[in-house]
């Protein structure tokens, strides 16, 4: 339920704002306690903290770690293809709006190293969605499910407030990680379930 209200959410915008009018909105609200939120959030898209999640789920679960594995793999390698093979050549926020920094009209965030290009889709965010969908199918708690949602979202916020994407970046991005961790999920979860009596914990 949850995801399906971001997807309308994010189609809702990109029809009535659009994709670089919905950047230029975000851009305007700046202030410095987000600035120092969203500069150091971003950092649970980046590889460290899926390596992280995979090797706690390895050592508590085996079954779950391995699921995490090839979940992380496959949805990282999607958007890595897509990022570098197929759109390679789509700008970033960076360069469409660089007239606008140029004169200093648009906000930058001092210690972020911006970028120009693999702009679609958004790795950061694919990583995070994968990473918290898996959790949220692994504990299956209500409490929890809004609490790494809510995670997702400020990533993947993260990364257009940070002006190192645009919406639909993000929005592919997050259905990246989430649908091919889900379908991983769902498939292997029962053909690997032998390998829980290797576990550290058998919940």
């Amino acid at each position: 339920m949850l995801l399906i209200t971001w997807i309308i959410f994010c189609l809702f915008c990109l029809v009535l704002i659009g994709n670089t009018d919905f950047s230029i909105c975000i851009n305007q609200y700046h202030f410095p306690f987000l600035d120092i939120f969203f500069k150091y959030i971003t950092y649970l898209g980046d590889g460290l903290a899926a390596l992280l999640v995979l090797i706690l789920l390895l050592v508590i679960r085996l079954d779950y770690g391995l699921i995490s594995a090839i979940g992380f793999t496959l949805s990282a390698l999607t958007t890595q293809i897509l990022k570098r093979f197929v759109f390679g050549e789509v700008p970033r926020p960076f360069l469409v709006f660089k007239d606008q920094i140029d004169i200093g009209q648009w906000h930058l965030i001092d210690g972020v190293e911006m970028h120009q290009f693999y702009s679609f889709p958004s790795g950061h965010t694919t990583s995070i969605f994968s990473i918290c969908i898996l959790l949220s199918l692994i504990i299956n708690q209500k409490k929890y499910n809004y609490i790494f949602f809510m995670i997702a979202l400020l990533v993947g916020f993260s990364r257009i407030y940070l002006s190192q994407h645009f919406l639909m970046d993000v929005f592919v991005g997050s259905l990246v990680g989430s649908m091919i961790t889900i379908f991983t999920f769902l498939f292997l979860r029962y053909r690997l379930k032998g390998l829980k009596k290797y576990s550290v914990l058998r919940f």
